[in-house]
Formats: structure tokens, C-alpha cells, sequence
């Protein structure tokens, strides 16, 4: 089966893993990537390896738990060029997700791997 073409792509969670993995799969002349990672140097590394496969690049350094600046900052993709794909993949695990008590790394992880999610889907949803 063919895998189905996209010309511009947004993707959360691109500095590493799976975002890092899909996000040089789709690099390719003639795409846009929009890529938000938290980790600045990891995030302008994986920009550059997709430019270097001819990608148009847009990266962000990003929280997904800010409802505020993820609206701002997919909206703002979207009116550059209509966004194909979205994919929703910022996600931290108990030992990512910061310091704290356990019920404050608790609540980061709810606020990034549901929240963030929300975030990435809600404003471009319509």
C-alpha cells in the first residue's frame, strides 16, 4: 500500500523518538515541516537533517501546555500553509517530566501528554 502524500506537516515532540523518526521520514523537496521540540539544540539538529532532504523548515521551541502559545503558534503555521497532518506527539514519562513530589510530576505528565495533545488538536480542529 502507497503511503499517502503530505506537503505540509506539523509535528510536536520532533527533537527526539518517534517525532524525530516521522519527521525525517517526511522530509522531502517540496514539503513543510512545522517542528516544535522543547530541547533547543536537539530541535535545530533534527531542522537541519531535514533541510538537508530538501524540507521547508519551521521549528519551535514550544510547551505544549501552554494553550496560548499552541494556538498562536499553529494557527500562524496553518495561515503560512494549510496544514496536511498534524500529528499530536509531545509526550514526557515520569523520569522527563521534571523534579518535584510525585503528585507534581504526576500533573506535568497529565498537562503534556493529554493537554499537550488538546492543544495541538483544538485550534485547528474547525
Amino acid at each position: 500500500m502507497a503511503m499517502r502524500t503530505y506537503s505540509s506537516i506539523l509535528i510536536t515532540g520532533a527533537s527526539s523518538g518517534i517525532g524525530r523518526a516521522l519527521a525525517l521520514a517526511y522530509a522531502a523537496p517540496g514539503v513543510r515541516l512545522a517542528l516544535a521540540g522543547r530541547n533547543p539544540e536537539r530541535t535545530r539538529e533534527i531542522a537541519e537533517a531535514c533541510r538537508r532532504k530538501g524540507a521547508e523548515i519551521s521549528e519551535a521551541i514550544i510547551d505544549v501546555s501552554d494553550e496560548a502559545a499552541m494556538r498562536s503558534w499553529i494557527l500562524g503555521e496553518d495561515d503560512t500553509r494549510p496544514l496536511d497532518l498534524i500529528v499530536a506527539n509531545a509526550g514526557v514519562s515520569s523520569d522527563t517530566s521534571g523534579g518535584g513530589t510525585p503528585a507534581e510530576k504526576a500533573q506535568r505528565m497529565e498537562d503534556i501528554n493529554i493537554g499537550g495533545v488538546r492543544f495541538t488538536i483544538q485550534p485547528i480542529y474547525p
